[in-house]
């Protein structure tokens, strides 16, 4: 009986520590970030986009999409929102689009770029795309508590709307400020100097051979892949790049 009893409470024991074990794992998990240099001010937080007729130098703009989404194929995408009275333009152009989705000519009515800006204001990138159709428009409620609402409502049901959209081309832009610029001139000069042993001096062993070597020393040159032997005053390529000539038959 006593065995029994401790089998028990041994089997016991070992589900609670699992049970913390997870819970803990989870907590690992929940609290893991991607790094200091993230934060607030310079990573994505909202997004605006702006639709461009083809054909037309008018543009509208839109604040209120909530989500950019994955469509397969390149220059493909989605957006969702919750619908509203500021994207009536928006509808306009979706409704021809799709009236002309079954035609043998597509529409390929609009230009969209989405800008895509940090916590403090700043363009990090815009997605450009050309030339798009509407394939698929539609307006969904959600009403799951495992999802995050877009909006803040009383409510428990919250309408959404999905457009996908197929385009010609996707390309990305990037408008670099000043301070940008300065970043980059930094990281260059700091991957230029951070091995002078191999780039600068006379003495390197990994792609630039000293230029008075001894006679018979021996360097490997990285950077055209070759063995190489000082002979005479001057390096010789010794590594037999491609094996020994083939004999004629």
């Amino acid at each position: 009986m006593n065995n029994k009893r401790l089998a028990v409470i041994t089997i016991t024991s070992i589900a609670i520590l699992l049970t913390f074990s997870t819970i803990y794992s989870n907590l690992e998990i929940i609290e893991a970030y991607a790094g200091v240099t993230l934060n607030h001010d310079n990573v994505a937080k909202t997004i605006i986009v702006r639709v461009n007729p083809t054909g037309t130098n008018f543009e509208n703009s839109f604040d209120s999409f909530s989500r950019i989404g994955f469509v397969q194929g390149e220059a493909n995408f989605l957006l969702e929102s919750v619908p509203s009275k500021d994207k009536k333009p928006f509808y306009t152009l979706v409704q021809k689009s799709l009236e002309s989705k079954n035609t043998l000519l597509k529409n390929k009515g609009m230009n969209i770029s989405i800008d895509v800006y940090s916590g403090d204001g700043e363009v990090i990138e815009t997605l450009v795309y050309s030339d798009c159709d509407v394939v698929e428009y539609f307006v969904h409620g959600v009403d799951s508590k495992g999802k995050i609402f877009f909006t803040e409502e009383d409510g428990t049901v919250e309408i959404r709307e999905v457009t996908k959209f197929e385009c010609v081309s996707f390309a990305l832009d990037i408008t670099l400020l000043q301070s940008d610029l300065e970043r980059i001139e930094e990281t260059i000069e700091l991957i230029s100097n951070a091995n002078p042993f191999e780039l600068d001096t006379e003495e390197g062993y990994f792609s630039r051979p000293a230029t008075n070597g001894t006679e018979g020393e021996l360097f490997y040159n990285s950077m055209t892949n070759k063995l190489q032997r000082f002979v005479d005053g001057q390096w010789v390529d010794i590594s037999g790049v491609g094996g020994p000539a083939s004999p004629r038959r």
